[in-house]
């Protein structure tokens, strides 16, 4: 057992202990084994190799699919006296999953201490303003999709 070593949470599990073997293999790395215990409350011992390809769980429960992101909070029903987003008529249009406003083309400016509005046209990326408050900044963005989209529509 290591005694440096820190538990810490992934996934659905906790890495509790790690366990450095003496025995390496032909590139000269030693095997470690870690000693997790999942959420479910199983114990089971993984290798190095295996940990560094990010399990989810001890197998009660599937990995979620990477790369789908969330749903859009505003494509959902937002509508506000006709503020419908013109970009969200597909409900299922997902944004990113680290999205900082949960709509396309607005996120929070830390150094600027603002939300920021953007949008997409033509390849070329159109700065629509930084603003105080998010619901402003989404309403530049539905002003910004009906000057630039709705023509196409």
């Amino acid at each position: 057992m290591d005694v440096n070593f820190k538990p810490y949470k992934t996934g659905m599990f906790t890495v509790k202990e790690k366990y450095p073997c003496g025995r390496g293999d032909s590139k000269g790395r030693n095997h470690v084994y870690y000693l997790c215990q999942c959420d479910c409350g199983k114990e089971f011992i993984v290798s190095g190799d295996e940990l560094s390809r990010h399990p989810y769980s001890c197998g009660c429960t599937p990995k979620p699919i990477k790369g789908k992101g969330r749903l859009n909070d505003w494509a959902l029903g937002y509508d506000e006296k006709e503020h419908t987003m013109l970009c969200m008529i597909k409900p299922t249009r997902a944004v990113y999953s680290n999205s900082s406003s949960g709509v396309s083309g607005v996120n929070w400016e830390p150094r600027r201490k603002r939300w920021r509005a953007k949008i997409t046209f033509k390849r070329k990326t159109i700065f629509l303003g930084y603003f105080k408050k998010k619901e402003d900044a989404i309403k530049a963005r539905i002003e910004g999709e009906k000057k630039y989209w709705d023509p196409l529509l």
